[in-house]
């Protein structure tokens, strides 16, 4: 059975002398059996497609060739191309491989049939008796199938970084990200190699073309999984331990070849240092070996702790997440994180942030293929671990997250998109919840400061009436309008007796118009007889002397007078019933003279106004002569009025 959990590391198994390679021409599917061992993958899909094809492969050997075709596409996260091999295995009665069906159930986790997946592992379980082999994978399909709604506020948008088929992380520095980038662009027929490149950010998901490192880093192999110490001054980053081709047995430990004991090309992790002439001095850290890979490191915020992924021995299983800490100039002893974030499958890509670990795992429960998780750290010690949902995971590959400090955006990789099991980064940000504008608006008499109330208003385009329920203004002349964003409104308002107002509300940027809806004026139409009452206008006791605290008044009818320029009016003064009635008089005139001349003074035309003195002769209320009245009451009979003639 496949590894089903083999997740995005990438050795190199190096060949063992040009002759072991002779028979390559002869048989293909001997051709793809070395290939798939030295897993070069897309090689040996041809080869086993060549076997298929030819006429001369017989009915076992088919077989043979389908299975390993199937393992082919499956290890290339090409999840579309593998279901259909694996669709056509279960259902060939030649085939005895049982394992199929549990490899098969994991191919349709990876395509979010997660009920089709449950048949085909209970179908394993059925025809070998094994159904204990098959109950985590039960569970974790019941799992995604209960979780499908877990959603979070932020959304995913695919960037325009092309990889070349696979996505080893990215790091971000300063206006762009650095990430690993294939050596050629015949990517999608042959395995290839990758170089660590910078490309600048255009906006948020469009970046430049990128442009390899310079310096001693990128090699002849796999350089990947970057990660930026805060100040910008060291990349740590994966690659392989060796740039040998070919190598004879008899010649590694003789030759100090950087090699495993099986020739395999390992994975180390590495730092090298910026100055002016690119990335130099790389070296590998203390705590790599040729027996077991070392590989994603991230270093914390204060380049204090390293996170990095290896299957040292001594781990849960598969590739484990671990940590060393920085003493002095050397680095401690790795200690595995525990059994709460590694599991007996593949951890991968951490991502450390303040007390926040994001990492991927096939392990925990999730959608399908390699999820996403956070898990707090306390003091190192994990408190807990989260799977972090829709939209960051998906049924596929979901992997090497980074976020920026204010935790609102940040890239990842996955091949949730297209065939192929292509890699591609992803930018996501938080969804701030954007609500209508409310404008709270308070319509006011033009010349009187006075509240208008049932001032109706439209608005073009219209609005949905579960959105806009009120159309007129209440009794205080208050109002609430709601208008949705990113769209332009007409709203005009209009009274009986008032000329209308039209106010084009703008799809972006309405600051300024919602402070000018705060206090609507009207405009009285000039229409004669039409009195106005003015209660702002305040003179000196017992005098005709205008109070400073007048003038905004005045300058309300000064502007009204000029917006009518032909009108006439009758400007008259009252006052109340304290008094004798012809002091009243007296007073009264006196005091509409002193308004006309302030206006007269102002620049409006003395022929245009008329003043006229009522003395307490118009009362507004019950307080004539006689009548005990509070100093409220006395007060709202001392007004100034202002009447078209």
């Amino acid at each position: 059975m496949i590894n089903y959990f083999s997740h995005k590391i990438i050795l190199v198994h190096l060949l063992i002398g040009i002759a072991s390679i002779n028979f390559a021409q002869k048989d293909p599917i001997k051709t793809g059996d070395f290939n798939y061992e030295h897993r070069f993958y897309k090689e040996a899909v041809e080869n086993y497609l060549a076997a298929l094809n030819s006429d001369k492969t017989d009915p076992a050997a088919r077989l043979y060739a389908r299975q390993q075709l199937a393992f082919s596409y499956h290890h290339l996260f090409d999840y579309e191309n593998a279901e259909k091999q694996y669709h056509s295995l279960v259902n060939d009665t030649a085939n005895e491989d049982f394992n199929i069906f549990v490899n098969y159930g994991h191919i349709l986790r990876n395509n979010g049939n997660y009920h089709g997946a449950l048949d085909a592992y209970l179908e394993y379980a059925e025809r070998t008796g094994k159904a204990s082999e098959i109950d985590y994978y039960s569970m974790a399909c019941q799992w995604a199938i209960e979780h499908q709604e877990m959603e979070s506020d932020f959304t995913v948008s695919r960037t325009n970084i092309e990889t070349g088929g696979r996505s080893f992380g990215v790091a971000m520095h300063n206006d762009g990200l650095i990430y690993s980038k294939a050596q050629s662009s015949d990517y999608n027929k042959h395995t290839v190699f990758y170089d660590i490149c910078f490309a600048k950010c255009m906006d948020s998901i469009n970046f430049s073309p990128p442009t390899k490192l310079l310096g001693s880093m990128n090699k002849a192999f796999y350089e990947g999984a970057p990660s930026l110490t805060r100040d910008g001054s060291f990349l740590y980053y994966t690659g392989n331990s060796s740039e040998r081709v070919v190598y004879r047995e008899r010649n590694r430990e003789k030759k100090h070849f950087q090699l495993s004991k099986n020739g395999t090309n390992i994975l180390k992790v590495f730092v090298a240092e910026h100055s002016d002439s690119g990335w130099v001095n790389s070296k590998e850290l203390p705590f790599n070996s040729l027996e077991y890979s070392c590989t994603h490191p991230c270093i914390d915020e204060n380049n204090s702790k390293l996170f990095f992924v290896s299957n040292m021995p001594g781990g849960f299983g598969g590739y484990d997440i671990y940590c060393s800490i920085k003493q002095d100039s050397s680095w401690s002893k790795p200690f595995n994180l525990g059994p709460q974030i590694n599991s007996k499958e593949d951890e991968m890509t951490p991502f450390i942030l303040g007390d926040s670990l994001f990492f991927s795992s096939k392990g925990n429960m999730g959608f399908g293929g390699s999820d996403i998780f956070v898990a707090v750290l306390v003091d190192s010690a994990v408190e807990s671990v989260k799977n972090m949902g829709h939209p960051f995971n998906s049924p596929k590959d979901d992997f090497a997250f980074v976020i920026r400090k204010d935790q609102k955006s940040g890239y990842l990789s996955s091949n949730r998109e297209g065939t192929h099991g292509y890699d591609h980064v992803y930018y996501f940000q938080k969804e701030i919840p954007e609500f209508p504008d409310t404008i709270n608006t308070l319509t006011l008499n033009k010349v009187t400061g006075k509240p208008i109330p049932g001032v109706k208003f439209t608005v073009e385009p219209d609005i949905d009436p579960n959105i806009m329920k009120i159309k007129k203004t209440d009794e205080d002349g208050q109002l609430e309008l709601i208008l949705p964003k990113h769209i332009e409104y007409l709203v005009t308002f209009y009274a009986e007796g008032y000329e209308p107002i039209e106010l084009i509300v703008p799809k972006e940027n309405r600051e300024d118009i919602i402070a000018r809806f705060g206090e609507l004026e009207l405009i009285p139409i000039a229409t004669k007889d039409v009195v106005l009452e003015i209660d702002e206008i305040y003179f000196d006791y017992d005098k005709a002397t205008i109070r400073p605290e007048s003038e905004e008044a005045l300058r309300k009818i000064i502007e009204y007078l000029n917006i009518y320029p032909e009108v006439s009016v009758e400007l008259s003064a009252h006052t109340d019933s304290r008094g004798s009635d012809s002091y009243n008089q007296r007073l009264s005139q006196k005091r509409a003279e002193s308004t006309v001349a302030y206006l007269v003074n102002k620049g409006i035309g003395a022929k245009r106004l008329h003043p006229v003195g009522y003395g307490e002769k118009k009362l507004r209320n019950r307080c004539a002569n006689g009548v005990k009245c509070s100093d409220e009451e006395h007060m709202f009979n001392r007004r100034v009025e202002l009447k078209i003639l």
